[in-house]
């Protein structure tokens, strides 16, 4: 199956009563909210991380928007040790997020992508060798566009967002 990555939209009075909750009881939350607006990333998360980065998602950049954009702000999960990963972005904190993915040069990008990068960083999930490059491009590309579009909906909904890869 593997890891995929989901972002869903909350407001606030269920993210309050979300950040009381440990990580089971998360996950069960999450299951009755699978009527919320969201985005699924499926597995790309950890390239599109790595694209906009340079590293993966497993060591996310403090305070850097295009990090966060993938893998939340903050973070529910207690315990490293934790398989399931699960964090929130809080609807203030979309505009920084949404300015820097504006920011992104796509065409640069692309010049530069190199899935043997991705492949040597052992950058998730193990595609990076196999593929066609200017297929993986286009999907990395479509769920760069996707994840923005979700972000501005959120925004202008004022809703906050919640990160889950598992």
């Amino acid at each position: 199956m593997g890891l995929l990555a989901n972002y869903m939209m909350v407001d606030e009075a269920t993210l309050d009563s979300m950040m009381k909750l440990n990580n089971e009881e998360l996950m069960e939350k999450l299951e009755e909210l699978e009527d919320n607006e969201y985005y699924d990333m499926d597995k790309l998360w950890d390239g599109l991380h790595f694209l906009l980065t340079g590293i993966s998602a497993g060591t996310p950049i403090e305070e850097n928007p295009l990090s966060e954009a993938i893998v939340g702000v903050h973070n529910f999960n207690e315990e490293e040790d934790e398989a399931d990963f699960i964090a929130c972005i809080e609807a203030d904190e979309l505009p920084t997020i949404i300015m820097a993915l504006e920011k992104v040069d796509l065409e640069n990008l692309k010049s530069n992508f190199e899935p043997a990068k991705f492949h040597k960083s052992k950058i998730y999930p193990n595609i990076w060798n196999t593929t066609d490059k200017d297929e993986l491009w286009t999907e990395l590309q479509t769920e760069f566009n996707g994840l923005l579009s979700f972000y501005k909906q959120a925004y202008k909904k004022e809703k906050h967002v919640i990160v889950s890869i598992f």
